[in-house]
């Protein structure tokens, strides 16, 4: 199952890159500076937030889980039944945001919702015939596609620096590929005088996010 989930969110950000690639060669650019200085640190943090919410749901499941022997409801687990793929879907989000393509938002749901919603009833018709009642209970007690809106966010959201270090290369990966396409973009266009610019303002973004990650609870 794990590796079936890493393949459809391998071609689920596929999916994304080449259209937004596609997109910049057909479409012409139209951003102006404030809409993309906001887009640029609203995509940053979707995505981010996406990897530290895949980290601390996967990282929980495994430690307390015992090997898919005990139902867990607790941690990010409280918050939405399926918080590895609710990550997956901000990530998604952050990277067209990035990217400042939204239209093609409406693209990228339609192919989330065919890959992961029949996923996500597959798995819980599996969970209901294993954990029988105390999943059925779980299910009315905690959302199934968004998490729950609390003021203690924290207390739910778990961090190991061991866990981190597992999805590292993965959010390297994509947040080095979409400085890529937007400074090649910025390039493009604009000539290489906004290169350092754009590469400067990107990573003090990203610089300033994870200074606030810091103050989550990462042991």
């Amino acid at each position: 199952m794990k590796i079936r989930i890493r393949i459809q969110g391998f071609l689920t950000l596929l999916s994304i890159v080449i259209t937004i690639l596609l997109s910049k060669v057909i479409f012409p650019y139209w951003k102006s500076e404030p809409a993309d200085e906001f887009s640029d640190a609203l995509g940053i943090i979707f995505i981010l937030f996406g990897f530290l919410f895949r980290v601390s749901a996967r990282g929980y499941k495994e430690e307390k889980s015992q090997q898919g022997k005990i139902l867990v409801k607790d941690g990010p687990y409280y918050l939405i039944r399926h918080p590895m793929y609710f990550g997956t879907l901000l990530i998604g989000m952050g990277i067209i945001a990035v990217l400042f393509k939204f239209w093609v938002l409406p693209v990228f749901l339609i192919i989330y919702v065919l890959i992961y919603f029949p996923q996500i009833n597959r798995e819980e018709k599996v969970l209901i015939k294993k954990f029988g009642q105390e999943y059925i209970h779980y299910c009315k007690t905690t959302p199934k596609y968004f998490p729950k809106v609390i003021l203690n966010f924290k207390q739910y959201f778990i961090l190991r620096l061991s866990w981190i270090k597992k999805e590292l290369p993965s959010l390297i990966a994509v947040v080095g590929l979409i400085m890529v396409i937007e400074i090649w973009q910025e390039v493009k266009l604009f000539g290489y005088k906004d290169f350092l610019k754009e590469t400067f303002e990107l990573l003090a973004i990203i610089l300033s996010l994870l200074i606030l990650i810091n103050s989550f609870r990462i042991t």
